[in-house]
């Protein structure tokens, strides 16, 4: 292996690490909207997709939490709720798991696209059209420009696609199923089926990114300082990893029988 492939396979290597720390835990749907407004702010607002994402994460905590509420309010007489809270855990980790999936495919597209040292990769693991369409996102953020509408639209698409190849399918049909069969299934069909989250979604295109944006920042999920400046907040996110990471590595190394005589 020459030089230069070591120091891309350890920038992808980098990447990835990178990646699976920002979409964080199943749970951790706050950060992960953190993490994809980051990717909205970089685009200077040519990639609203993310920003709807964003926006589409904290409606699946909040649908949740709802449905935990719902199910503490159940008395003892009516019958089920053991079945409905398993259902309901069992549901909310799939659910958690394809959102941090869809995230990690995103950043990880928008990430590769944005680096000239990766080209390589991401023309080898991107699906042409996604790449072409982030390019030009990339290239309308350095210019200043506005990326066209049929861009836009043809953006939103593809990265739809990407986050939805991203997705166990099979085990949100099966968490689904399990919902159905309890008391919950309409209300979590109201709150948290795909139909529901695309609706609102395309409510979020229709207002607008500045209405978007505003309610996303405003919403009580969110930490004060991402309020406060968002840039900041994901930085301090991305920085607060990297060291978490590190201290991982540095106590598994301890781990090791051999760690001392290696180090002396």
């Amino acid at each position: 292996m020459d030089i230069l492939s070591a120091h891309r396979d350890g920038l992808i290597e980098q990447l990835e690490d990178e990646v699976t720390a920002l979409a964080g835990r199943g749970s951790e749907h706050a950060q992960r909207s953190v993490v994809l407004h980051h990717l909205y702010d970089h685009s200077r607002g040519q990639y609203f997709w993310a920003l709807a994402e964003a926006r589409r994460t904290l409606r699946i905590a909040e649908g949740l939490a709802a449905l935990r509420q719902r199910l503490d309010r159940w008395t003892w007489i009516r019958g089920g709720r053991d079945e409905a809270r398993a259902a309901l855990e069992g549901l909310a980790k799939v659910l958690g798991e394809a959102d941090r999936s869809r995230t990690a495919a995103a950043y990880r597209a928008y990430r590769l696209s944005a680096s000239r040292a990766l080209r390589d990769e991401a023309e080898a693991s991107l699906d042409p059209e996604l790449l072409d369409l982030l390019d030009k996102c990339h290239s309308a953020r350095r210019s200043g420009d506005e990326l066209p509408p049929e861009d836009q639209e043809a953006l939103t698409s593809a990265s739809d696609k990407l986050a939805a190849a991203s997705v166990d399918a099979n085990a949100l049909e099966r968490a689904w199923a399990s919902i159905g069969a309890t008391g919950l299934r309409r209300a979590a069909g109201r709150l948290l089926s795909d139909k529901t989250l695309g609706r609102r979604a395309v409510k979020d295109f229709k207002r607008g990114a500045i209405h978007a944006e505003r309610s996303l920042r405003a919403h009580p999920m969110l930490p004060p300082a991402f309020k406060a400046n968002p840039a900041q907040h994901f930085y301090a996110l991305q920085q607060m990893l990297r060291e978490r990471r590190r201290q991982q590595w540095r106590e598994a190394c301890d781990r090791e029988p051999d760690a001392i005589e290696l180090a002396a």
